[in-house]
C-alpha cells in the first residue's frame, strides 16, 4: 500500500444494543503509526474495535484494513493481531501449547524461535499452565498470541492492563517495531498518561461520536475534559 494511504479505515459506523445507541457514525483512519481511542468506559471502543476483527456487525457503515473489506475476515486477519479486553486462553493447556496451537491455526512455519523470544521477553513460562496464570500472566499470554504472526496490523484493547511495568516496556518495543516496519496500531484505552508518553495520534470517543481528533500533544488531559464537556 501507499505510505499515504490509510492501514485501517473506518467510515460512519453505527450499531445499536437494543435502544442503545453504541455508535453513532464514527469515521477515523490510522497510518503507520500508533493510534489511540480514548474515552470513558461504555463510550463505544471496545465496539468498534470487535467490529474491525468481526465479532460484531456494524448496523451501518464501512470498514477497511489494508485495503480489504472488514466483511472478508478471514481475509483481513491473516494481517491482523487483536488483544480483547479480557482475553479468555484454554485453561488446561501451558504457555507453549497455547502459542503452539495459534500457529497452527494460522499454518505457521519456522515460528519456534520467536515463539521463545516471546516467552523470554514476557517473562512466561512455557510450562505454565493457563489455569494457575495471574490476570496479568494471561494478558501478556494474550499478547503473546497476537504477535506470534509478526501482524502488520495491530487491534489493541487495553492490552497493558495488569502488566508490570517491565513487560508494559517489551509491550511498546514490540508495538514500536511493527510500525517501523510499516504497521500500525490501534489501541483503546483511558489512560490518559500511556496516550501521552505512547501514542502518535488520539482520537476521543463520548457516547459512540468522535468528538475529538488529533496529534498526541501536552495538555492532553485539558483537551480530553474539554472534549467530554462538549458532548451534550
Amino acid at each position: 500500500m501507499d505510505g499515504n494511504e490509510p492501514l485501517i479505515k473506518v467510515e460512519d459506523l453505527r450499531k445499536k444494543f437494543g435502544k442503545t445507541e453504541a455508535l453513532r457514525g464514527i469515521s477515523f483512519s490510522v497510518y503507520n503509526e500508533i493510534y489511540a481511542l480514548l474515552g470513558r468506559n461504555g463510550a463505544g471502543k471496545s465496539t468498534t474495535l470487535k467490529i474491525l476483527v468481526g465479532l460484531l456487525k456494524p448496523d451501518s457503515g464501512r470498514a477497511e484494513i489494508l485495503g480489504i473489506d472488514i466483511r472478508r475476515r478471514e481475509d483481513v486477519l491473516k494481517y491482523v493481531g487483536y488483544v480483547p479486553e479480557d482475553p479468555v486462553l484454554f485453561p488446561n493447556l501451558t504457555a507453549e501449547e497455547v502459542l503452539r496451537y495459534s500457529a497452527k491455526l494460522r499454518n505457521l512455519e519456522n515460528y519456534e524461535e520467536w515463539m521463545h523470544y516471546l516467552l523470554k521477553s514476557f517473562s512466561l513460562s512455557a510450562d505454565k499452565v493457563v489455569a494457575g496464570m495471574s490476570k496479568g500472566m494471561i494478558q501478556k499470554l494474550a499478547v503473546c498470541v497476537a504477535f506470534l504472526h509478526r501482524p502488520k496490523v495491530l487491534i489493541m484493547d487495553e492490552p497493558t492492563a495488569n502488566m508490570d511495568p517491565e513487560s508494559q516496556h517489551v509491550f511498546r518495543e514490540l508495538v514500536r517495531n511493527t510500525v517501523k516496519e510499516g504497521g500500525c496500531a490501534l489501541i483503546s484505552t483511558h489512560q490518559l498518561d500511556a496516550v501521552e508518553k505512547f501514542c502518535d495520534r488520539v482520537g476521543i470517543i463520548a457516547s459512540g461520536e468522535m468528538v475529538f481528533e488529533g496529534e498526541v500533544r501536552e495538555g492532553l488531559e485539558d483537551i480530553y475534559l474539554s472534549a467530554l464537556r462538549s458532548v451534550k
